[in-house]
């Protein structure tokens, strides 16, 4: 089956950066949201946006002719590019995963929906000179200079729109991101632990950046106890640098307590993974699946009207590579040597206070 195409004269304005894919709005698309309610958010490591076109001059002689915009209901979806790195899955193989493992799971509610598209010729590498271009300015993120946009792809993945500017109900709409990570302790942690793996991982990085950790605990997001879930949420909110008025972020915490899609997270994300990194066959599809589960995002879109139902879905589900294998369980075996669970004395931070565990103990 063909897939979908972009047409040559496709217009892509930078979005946002991670460390697998840059995400990018295609701008040619009409824009119906109402004005008040697209009021895009740039953090402090994302570089203003800078307007991208495809050379249109240039056509494909092996893809089928561009969906027109209508079809592809471009102005609801992003679109997603793939950086050329080693650990980085093909988009088609990550799709096919996705059909047959992720929404094996997870009903389509709960996912950010996502479609392969052909991509016009030089539509990447037009990309790449503007991100060199901003690069040269000193407006990248310092960890992620130095890569560049895989120009060998002919393929990218249209994903759906969850930014203020996607909405589609009534009024405006507040939007918060953030990745839940590990919600549950590693299987392979010592006994007695005092911070969870997020936290641990968190206080040796920091330590070695000369930083704090981590300002707030994974675990109380599914603590169920709503004194830990408000502490997760406002930790969220810094560490994102999303304003959020009391009232929302209220919304917020309550509706974590009474969802239940972050507990089905926690639930899949142990039991592909009973064993830990160290122990466990780290090579294993499960728990390849596994990894991807804590490393996936959370999006949520909260209306400003008191009634409007608050929106949650999962995305940054592609598979992870087998080619980290290595790099988990080694990373998992430094956290036990070096005493990274335990939170001892000397190492930057004697007494924890951010992690649950160390917390309750």
């Amino acid at each position: 089956m063909a897939l979908p195409s972009l047409p040559p004269s496709t217009r892509l304005t930078f979005l946002a950066e991670g460390a697998a894919n840059i995400v990018y709005r295609i701008s040619s698309a009409p824009a119906t949201p109402p004005l008040e309610a697209a009021t895009p958010f740039y953090s402090s490591s994302t570089p203003p946006p800078s307007e991208i076109e495809s050379p249109s001059e240039l056509e494909s002689p092996t893809s089928s002719p561009p969906t027109p915009p209508s079809r592809l209901h471009q102005h609801h979806q992003l679109l997603r590019l793939r950086k050329d790195l080693p650990t980085s899955t093909p988009i088609l193989a990550a799709q096919a995963h996705y059909e047959t493992l992720t929404k094996r799971y997870f009903a389509a509610s709960e996912l950010v929906s996502q479609t392969p598209v052909a991509l016009p010729p030089g539509l990447v590498s037009a990309c790449n000179v503007s991100l060199r271009g901003v690069e040269a300015a000193g407006a990248r993120d310092e960890r992620r200079r130095g890569v560049w946009l895989d120009e060998r792809a002919e393929v990218g993945l249209l994903v759906e729109d969850m930014t203020a500017a996607g909405w589609t109900g009534e009024g405006s709409v507040v939007c918060l991101e953030f990745k839940p990570k590990w919600l549950a302790q590693s299987a392979g942690a010592p006994r007695g632990a005092r911070r969870c793996r997020t936290c641990a991982l968190g206080a040796m990085r920091g330590a070695r950046e000369g930083r704090e950790g981590r300002g707030w605990c994974p675990l109380g997001l599914v603590a169920g106890q709503r004194e830990l879930v408000e502490r997760a949420v406002a930790g969220v909110c810094a560490d994102d640098g999303e304003r959020l008025a009391d009232g929302v972020r209220g919304r917020v915490v309550d509706f974590l307590m009474a969802d239940g899609l972050l507990r089905k997270l926690r639930e899949l994300q142990v039991r592909f993974d009973p064993r830990g990194c160290a122990e466990g066959d780290v090579e294993r599809e499960e728990f390849r699946m596994a990894m991807t589960l804590r490393d996936c995002t959370l999006f949520l879109r909260i209306p400003n009207r008191e009634e409007g139902v608050v929106e949650a879905k999962l995305g940054d589900m592609d598979l992870k590579s087998w080619a980290k294998a290595g790099y988990w369980r080694q990373l998992e075996e430094r956290l036990i040597r070096e005493d990274w669970y335990a939170a001892k004395a000397g190492d930057g931070e004697a007494v924890e206070t951010v992690c649950l565990l160390g917390r309750a103990a």
